[in-house]
């Protein structure tokens, strides 16, 4: 081969390894980017230990000696049974939980503790508090609520509008009128935690009433047991976290529809279940979770998925779950 020939053939060869070399590096880039997404939108958040009970803690909840063999795709979850006061079921107890909104329930809680449900609240500044691209019910300033609706409101659409209202509205109130908006939400920020610590969930810490927080907004599988038990037993959580839907007609004349975002409460949903009778959801872009009370046949559980990569694989984990607590009778031919 010629000297000439050699250098054009050497020239090739460069320009074709030079293409491939950057083909790979865009390989990379795209592999990185997508790795970095993937983790960053459906893993949790990052998970320290979890303070777990002792048998001398207020809080204590003793655990089944025959656990559930089942398994969820979940990160964490616990199956509670309401009649023998046993955890039937845990995964992922090590690590602490981020409630997302299951928050309410404590805040929802920790409210009636300082407002009757029939009060009528007027939404302020406390609503320029609630963060972009929060599930909300809707409540604007010229609004007028009573407690009992913000409630609903809460459990419903998951409005984190009606959260900051009804935290405003409670923290007003313990302050004795002293704070109103953002002051009025920290004092019953504040508040929320000490009440936690009345219903033995010691490892809690909350930073907002709605739950849209991460890192320093927690709780464990143990402690949301507490304040799910606690929910299942109030009979205004319960009446509003049944309902898939309401019309609704607020103390201003102002009206609206709320949607459950508990698919399965709807009964034209693929997740539907008749057993199924409450109770709340969770959605953060890493975490999406829900806890669910079950009833059937005098048996009564509470369930709680936390960290399901997207919403409807919660609702999936759940029905696993009470397929293996219910299931079917086989129809004799």
């Amino acid at each position: 081969m010629s000297a000439r020939r050699l250098t054009r053939y050497q020239k090739r060869r460069a320009q074709k390894a030079a293409k491939v070399a950057l083909g790979v590096f865009a390989a990379l880039i795209v592999l990185t980017f997508f790795t970095v997404y993937y983790l960053d939108r459906y893993s949790l958040l990052p998970s320290p230990d979890a303070e777990l009970h002792d048998k001398d803690d207020p809080g204590y909840i003793p655990v089944s000696a025959e656990p559930l063999d089942i398994e969820v795709s979940a990160k964490q979850a616990f199956v509670y049974d309401c009649n023998r006061g046993e955890i039937v079921y845990q995964k992922g107890k090590q690590q602490v939980v981020y409630p997302a909104s299951t928050t309410k329930l404590l805040s929802i809680l920790c409210a009636l503790e300082h407002l009757s449900p029939d009060e009528v609240i007027t939404p302020g500044e406390e609503l320029s508090l609630v963060g972009e691209g929060s599930s909300i019910a809707y409540i604007n300033e010229n609004h007028r609520l009573t407690v009992e609706m913000l409630i609903e409101g809460m459990l419903l659409p998951s409005g984190n509008d009606a959260a900051m209202v009804l935290a405003a509205a409670a923290g007003n109130r313990m302050s004795d009128g002293e704070a109103t908006g953002k002051d009025a939400v920290a004092v019953f920020v504040q508040g929320m935690n000490e009440y936690a610590k009345t219903l033995g969930a010691i490892d809690t810490h909350f930073t907002t009433p709605d739950g849209l927080a991460e890192d320093d907004h927690y709780t464990t599988l143990e402690d949301m047991i507490l304040i799910s038990r606690a929910a299942a037993e109030n009979d205004i959580i319960c009446r509003y976290a049944s309902l898939a839907k309401d019309n609704v007609t607020y103390a201003s004349g102002h009206t609206n529809t709320w949607v459950n975002t508990n698919a399965m409460l709807d009964p034209d949903s693929s997740y539907y279940h008749p057993a199924v009778t409450g109770l709340k959801t969770g959605s953060l872009d890493r975490n999406y979770c829900v806890i669910t009370t079950v009833e059937q046949g005098g048996e009564c559980y509470i369930i709680g998925i936390f960290g399901a990569r997207d919403k409807n694989a919660r609702f999936a984990d759940t029905l696993t779950i009470i397929d293996h607590l219910f299931p079917a009778k086989e129809v004799t031919p």
